[in-house]
């Protein structure tokens, strides 16, 4: 029934019977590349870079301004940007430097060392804008000339290297006389950025002309970029099938008939993986979910086959027990030797439940604790994206299966991720820290360091829960450069995880990408790999921004 439900919504877009918020006419722009990455009811002018995600407009962090360097994830390596070169001392707590020459803000004045420094005691002094803890490690940033920095490190960090390369850079000569750079919306931006200059702001469409003093020569070849409102997946999916969208990062259902059919030769996508899992997060300062056997039993409950068949349209995979995706397959140990909590067996999850001297109402099938209470929990996600609420939905019907009283709530992207991030929720459904290793994922989810009270903004460890052998193999594996001791490393988080079920991994993340080549062209796919599609990978979009060039 489900599978006929989403074939049918295939057909509604085709057809074009779903409402749709914009008149096409209005978006279709001659000379500008339009594009849905965010998806919203209307626009807020906002382009403060150095605040939490999902504040500032996209492509404020890479696209109006840029970080010193970028990691390439389909080449597995840092491509030098504002930073053309780094090197570390011989004891790894001292990084150089060298800082791009004959670069220049988009108001003209010339970029320098300085406000690479500017922008680091900027995080400093207002420890809100530091949401990857980059000063946890730092212990001074020091101008060596105008176009070199040592960043120099309280205790040796080596895979600091990825928070400080990606750190987004902003104008000394702007933000020092900002009063408070946390609330400044930043409306009329000057970035080092391809793209800088605000020609259009409204509620329901803005448009972003290119930076008339961009650093590479002859770049970008597009004009303007325009974003149309879509406050939800439908809506930006009948605009994409409509032609009247030429780059997204969106979930499409049947993606090949309602979308590729349509125009075989202009539409298309690409969907690699990204590496970790998406998961369900529970909190563990709830009194159920802090139990590492109730988790298991909740992950035994959900049937993650039906999720990918349903919910993600199997454009990906069930989660590996380890949360690494097949891209990173050479990081997985052997899992032979645990119970594969990533199976779904209710009779297994059932038994677990009853071990723990849980009940069940006669009733209502529902679970009862040792009070006799029963046992409810929401799980928050986005409103709009239609893929992670069917997931929730499938996730909540298997809860209730075995008693455990799950439903579903959305919020708006804003709301949710506040919740997300001060831990004022029961689960939640959300993506995992990346890097060119697990270290960074295992890291944030498991670091007793990182654990924040409830109410307080937290960056990474959504969830609460913390393990101080993971502190002392973290502690370990950051002053070395040796690649046997740090895969040993992260072999011994990797067996923490999956005994301890700190969240639960659901699928294998994919980075959703589409593109029609009607009006531009250049984008990156599977034939043509520069870098990942998605516009949701950030600072890598700034990749293909700098790539796309119009159809002659």
């Amino acid at each position: 029934m489900k599978i006929l439900i989403y074939k049918l919504m295939g057909i509604l877009l085709c057809a074009g019977l779903f409402n749709h918020c914009s008149d096409p006419q209005t978006v279709i722009d001659k000379i500008g590349l339009v594009i849905s990455q965010e998806q919203r009811a209307s626009w807020t002018r906002n382009f403060n870079p150095l605040t939490p995600g999902g504040i500032s407009r996209w492509p404020t962090s890479a696209g109006i301004y840029e970080p010193l360097m970028i990691y390439n994830s389909m080449k597995g390596k840092y491509i030098p940007w504002l930073a053309t070169a780094h090197k570390w001392n011989n004891g790894n707590d001292t990084l150089t430097l060298d800082i791009r020459r004959n670069v220049k803000w988009s108001d003209g004045t010339v970029f320098s060392a300085r406000d690479v420094r500017f922008t680091f005691h900027l995080l400093k002094n207002y420890s809100a804008l530091d949401t990857r803890g980059i000063w946890s490690y730092l212990d001074d940033v020091v101008l060596i000339d105008d176009y070199k920095i040592q960043i120099i490190f309280s205790s040796i960090y080596v895979p600091g290297l990825d928070a400080i390369s990606g750190q987004t850079i902003v104008a000394e000569h702007i933000w020092s006389g900002v009063d408070d750079p946390i609330r400044f919306t930043n409306p009329n931006p000057v970035g080092t950025g391809p793209f800088t200059e605000i020609v259009k702001f409204q509620n329901q469409v803005w448009e972003l002309g290119k930076n008339p003093n961009y650093w590479q020569k002859g770049k970008p070849k597009v004009e303007k970029l325009v974003f149309p409102a879509f406050p939800t997946n439908t809506q930006a999916t009948y605009a994409l099938i409509n032609g009247e969208v030429d780059w997204a990062g969106s979930f499409i259902p049947v993606i090949d008939r309602i979308f590729v059919e349509k125009d075989p030769e202009h539409n298309h996508y690409w969907f690699p993986s990204t590496g970790g899992s998406i998961f369900l997060y529970p909190n563990h300062h709830n009194k159920h979910l802090k139990n590492a056997e109730f988790r298991k039993a909740m992950s035994h409950a959900i049937d993650r086959e039906l999720i990918v068949k349903i919910a993600m349209n199997g454009y990906t995979v069930p989660a590996h027990i380890t949360a690494l995706s097949d891209i990173m397959k050479d990081w997985r140990g052997d899992t032979k030797k645990y119970d594969d909590w990533t199976v779904h067996d209710k009779r297994k999850s059932a038994k677990i439940l009853h071990d723990l001297g849980y009940t069940t109402d006669v009733n209502n099938n529902m679970l009862l604790d040792k009070e006799g209470n029963t046992v409810p929990f929401e799980i928050i996600v986005v409103s709009g994206w239609s893929d992670w609420i069917r997931a929730a939905q499938i996730i909540s019907r298997d809860l209730i299966k075995v008693g455990i009283n799950a439903s579903v709530r959305t919020y708006d992207f804003g709301a949710w991720f506040s919740r997300l991030q001060t831990g004022q929720f029961d689960l939640a459904i959300a993506w995992a820290e990346k890097g060119n290793t697990p270290y960074p994922l295992y890291r944030g989810l498991m670091k007793q360091e990182l654990v924040k009270p409830v109410g307080e903004y937290s960056a990474l460890n959504w969830h609460r829960y913390g393990n101080l052998e993971i502190d002392q193999l973290c502690e370990q594996l950051i002053k070395t450069s040796d690649q046997k001791e740090i895969r040993e490393l992260i072999m011994n988080m990797q067996k923490i995880f999956i005994e301890n079920i700190p969240a639960i991994p659901l699928f294998a993340e994919p980075n959703w990408g589409e593109f029609n080549t009607t009006r531009f062209t250049n984008f990156p796919d599977q034939d043509n790999p520069y870098a990942t599609l998605s516009p949701n990978n950030v600072p890598e979009n700034l990749l293909v921004l700098v790539e796309l060039e119009p159809v002659k």
